[in-house]
């Protein structure tokens, strides 16, 4: 089964690319901010894409900072434009997406892609791609970050549920649940607030079953977003 989640890591990594390519090669402002991501424009998403991908198929991982590691990617490719940093995702993405889908740690950057094609979308306002498989394999991986960050700071487990999964993260019985199972798209919609894509007066007006302030700190492993981000 984990090999089939790899793999399907892997595939689905490779089509967010090919959606971001096709969001991108119709005319856009490259100096756009990403409200999900504020100090970055959407020439520095291209290039932490393409940075994080070059690196790993070349086997240069971070040492030590990870946040230092992904700032010094976009850093060194400042001043070059979309197309060039889309040619170079191009280029080492073949050989990236075979180690994603060999080894568990690697296949989770299917969620950051996924998540960026989603941010990339808010930003210039063209919504789309919510009913792609690559947002389930995603939630698969959000799923084991929150399963980490709960048990971590030991706190209850959490429940998620839409019409296309039911996510349990953490131990024992769940002391929160989100049910968007009446929602057509509530499993993006779960990707999302799971993501720390809503800012917190967004995730307040969730249908919770549950205190969700009281498993914050495990649930959320970005700071919200201090405004709100209506996708």
């Amino acid at each position: 089964m984990a090999n089939e989640l790899y793999e399907a890591a892997a595939y689905e990594y490779g089509q967010a690319r090919r959606r971001i390519a096709g969001l991108l090669a119709e005319p856009h402002d490259p100096s756009v901010r990403i409200p999900a991501c504020p100090d970055w424009d959407v020439t520095a998403l291209c290039a932490h894409l393409a940075g994080v991908c070059a690196d790993l198929a070349a086997g240069r991982l971070p040492a030590g900072d990870t946040q230092a590691w992904v700032d010094g990617q976009v850093a060194d490719r400042r001043g070059r434009s979309v197309d060039s940093l889309l040619d170079e995702w191009h280029e080492a993405s073949p050989a990236f997406e075979v180690i994603m889908s060999q080894r568990g740690g690697m296949a989770g950057l299917v969620l950051d892609a996924v998540a960026h094609e989603h941010d990339l979308r808010h930003a210039l306002g063209r919504p789309g791609g919510r009913h792609e498989a690559g947002v389930g394999v995603s939630m698969a991986f959000e799923r084991t970050l929150l399963h980490r960050d709960l048990t971590a700071k030991g706190l209850p487990a959490v429940r998620a549920v839409s019409a296309g999964g039911d996510w349990l993260a953490g131990d024992g019985e769940p002391a929160l649940t989100l049910d968007l199972s009446d929602r057509p798209d509530g499993t993006w919609e779960l990707f999302r607030v799971l993501g720390s894509r809503r800012s917190e007066r967004q995730v307040e007006r969730y249908p919770w079953q549950g205190d969700w302030r009281a498993v914050r700190a495990g649930m959320f492993h970005m700071a919200l977003p201090a405004d709100d981000l209506d996708e």
